[in-house]
């Protein structure tokens, strides 16, 4: 580590000397994942004094543990950049605990607080009922139905596409009660606000202008006969909530008409994500995801589509998905980024395309983050990648 990091303290200068260019650089260090910090720091939590000093616009003055905690303008920061870290506009932000969504929606109706997140429930008649002030951020995120392509009947190419033909997207997000613009169809694995993205769905009735516009039954059975795979035993597994347990059943029912013979196992999100990482042994699961740690296709491809996370510790790729073709796409694409990037985009888009025709996953719907705000909060802003920026918000 000591060769690849070089820092100068006479300068202020740190040098990061790579073995080969990677175009996400800036990006990964812009992650708030870890942070550099002094050698006399303790590699533990710090929970007394001295503490380490913090760097930007606010500090915390009160922390009530399990209740809130303040922040307050620090008296030692100066605006270096606008775009790195620009000053925030409150004087004072509070952040209070309050356990239910209902709660939350209703201290914003009561002007108690000026914000609150839309995590779930019946978001869609809160949007009705005051449309100017819920706000719905960049959907750079996919969640998806996994099909382990390394357990019958899912190895099969025609099994995978049937059930892709099959699905009804609109009803899924239906079983999710959300706000019309939260979730949107999608039949692919990039975001549409993403680079890279070019609309593209094969499985959908109507016109063919990329987007999902309905279930083809008709399409999906036919499949499912030239497969050789019906009556086939199918354990599906969701998470053991209302609209896990209701999404989880509808897709039951859907490969029981498909002509399999299909059971759910619903459980809590402990034994879905044992460690964080989805169970590598699910035949089909559905309400996992994933979304960008920064807006770069390659934190798609890595983690959930290449053939060297199959076999990793801790792996996100749930279907187990390996084709090199796509892999050769992806390093091709990663070279181009730094000198060519339209041709990357090209590169990732074709990518994108041929894991979609191979059907590892069944994506169902881009989500986006929701905030519920006060009449007097203004300049709502949420990055993609930090969420909520709260110190660009105001009140009036």
């Amino acid at each position: 580590m000591s060769a690849g990091i070089v820092t100068d303290d006479a300068t202020g200068k740190i040098t990061f000397r790579l073995v080969q260019a990677d175009p996400d650089f800036l990006y990964k260090l812009a992650l708030i994942l870890a942070s550099p910090a002094p050698p006399s720091v303790p590699d533990r939590a710090i929970r007394r004094a001295p503490f380490l000093p913090g760097t930007g616009p606010y500090m915390i003055s009160q922390v009530r543990p399990n209740k809130s905690f303040t922040l307050v303008r620090n008296p030692y920061f100066r605006q270096r950049s606008y775009a790195a870290q620009p000053t925030g506009y409150p004087s004072v932000i509070r952040y209070e605990k309050v356990d239910s969504q209902s709660a939350q929606e209703s201290a914003v109706i009561d002007h108690w607080a000026d914000l609150a997140t839309l995590e779930s429930g019946d978001d869609q008649s809160l949007a009705i009922q005051y449309p100017a002030r819920v706000y719905f951020g960049p959907k750079v995120g996919t969640s998806f139905v996994s099909l382990n392509t390394r357990q019958p009947p899912f190895t099969n190419l025609k099994a995978r596409q049937a059930v892709s033909y099959a699905i009804d997207r609109a009803r899924i997000i239906q079983l999710y009660h959300v706000a019309s613009g939260e979730f949107t169809p999608t039949c692919q694995m990039l975001p549409p606000d993403f680079p890279g993205y070019q609309g593209y769905c094969p499985y959908t009735t109507g016109a063919g202008d990329g987007g999902w516009h309905g279930p083809d039954m008709e399409k999906a059975l036919r499949l499912v006969r030239e497969s050789g795979t019906m009556n086939m035993p199918v354990t599906v597994w969701s998470f053991n909530d209302t609209p896990g347990k209701a999404a989880g059943s509808y897709l039951v029912g859907l490969l029981d008409d498909l002509g399999y013979r299909a059971t759910l196992h619903a459980v809590s999100a402990d034994q879905f994500y044992p460690g964080n990482a989805p169970r590598t042994d699910m035949q089909v699961s559905i309400g996992g995801g994933w979304g960008a740690d920064f807006p770069a296709p390659s934190t798609f491809f890595g983690p959930t589509l290449s053939c060297q996370s199959v076999d990793e510790p801790g792996t996100q790729n749930s279907a187990r998905f390996c084709d090199p073709h796509v892999d050769a796409l992806a390093r091709q694409a990663q070279a181009a980024q730094l000198t060519d990037p339209a041709a990357a985009r090209r590169l990732w888009a074709k990518a994108d395309h041929i894991v979609t025709d191979q059907a590892p996953y069944i994506p169902v719907y881009n989500a986006a983050n929701a905030g519920f705000v006060s009449s007097r909060l203004g300049n709502y802003e949420e990055s993609p990648v930090y969420g909520l920026l709260v110190d660009q918000m105001w009140v009036r």
